[in-house]
């Protein structure tokens, strides 16, 4: 198992804003995960490293990075899909796509690891009402350092949640089956994705994707016609409910901007709950 020491963590979200870990481990297996629970918990986990905002003044002890833990892709006779929690979305697309089995291309762009987009139901939007738990059979988990499968009917999937999100549960693999679909049409939909987002997602700086998973729409066109900022972090002109780090952007900063939106929907009665994790 690999440990870092004071490595730090802005290299490992998508907005690159982050602390420092003491240690940061990055486990393979079932057991070194578990070697590393048992000995300090697991309070600070990373996946793929989106939706996340880490405190860039804080020093954490020990970090666990799960970009090397568990990269299996197994299909049974039964077209079921059993996928490692570290593997990488558009990996896991391209197998099914081979396979002749599709439905999750609208993912193909995130910078996520299955395991995180089983954690907050990583989905096309609520619009679209379209989420990867629509293929969930069962979850397999670490609770209580005990290795537990929870069927697909007690994960609790809501829009972008999920009851892995803000948890002591760690997820270790999931099984998925997938409808069929044709490689032609996946190569096309994975196009049109990639197109989509060229389109109309802002890549200039630095981001996390969606910043607010429940607000106001009135609200978050004039955020983003103002192009709301707060030091060196603001919301893209482009797209809406994306949040932009320029080179000096803080963990403050970004803090500033969400606080400043949830305040102007709390002036008008609504509420606006954040998509991503906030690491005090």
């Amino acid at each position: 198992m690999k440990i870092l020491h004071n490595e730090p963590l802005s290299k490992y979200t998508t907005i690159r804003i982050g602390g420092t870990a003491e240690n940061l481990y990055f486990p393979q297996t079932t057991e070194e995960l578990i070697e590393i629970t048992q000995q300090f918990g697991l309070e600070y986990i990373i996946g793929g490293g989106s939706n996340l905002l880490i405190n860039d003044e804080k020093v954490f002890p020990n970090v666990i990075c799960l970009t090397e833990f568990n990269k299996t892709i197994k299909k049974d006779e039964n077209d079921v899909y059993t996928i490692g929690s570290g593997v990488r979305l558009q990996t896991l697309i391209q197998a099914i796509n081979s396979d002749g089995f599709g439905g999750i291309e609208y993912l193909y762009s995130v910078p996520g690891l299955v395991g995180g987009a089983i954690v907050m139901n990583a989905g096309r939007g609520r619009n679209y009402g379209k989420t990867i738990s629509d293929y969930v059979i069962s979850v397999q988990v670490l609770k209580d350092n005990k290795v537990v499968s929870i069927e697909k009917e007690k994960c609790e999937f809501k829009h972008r949640s999920s009851i892995f999100k803000n948890s002591d549960y760690i997820v270790l693999s999931v099984e998925l089956k997938f409808p069929v679909q044709d490689r032609s049409e996946s190569k096309k939909l994975r196009k049109e994705r990639i197109q989509l987002c060229k389109d109309h997602q802002d890549n200039s700086c630095p981001n996390f994707g969606s910043v607010f998973k429940d607000s106001s729409g009135a609200i978050m066109k004039f955020v983003k016609k103002i192009g709301l900022k707060r030091g060196k972090v603001r919301f893209s002109k482009k797209t809406m409910n994306w949040i932009l780090k320029d080179r000096d952007g803080t963990f403050r900063d970004a803090v500033k901007a969400i606080n400043a939106v949830k305040k102007m929907h709390r002036l008008i009665g609504k509420k606006a709950e954040c998509e991503v994790i906030i690491w005090e």
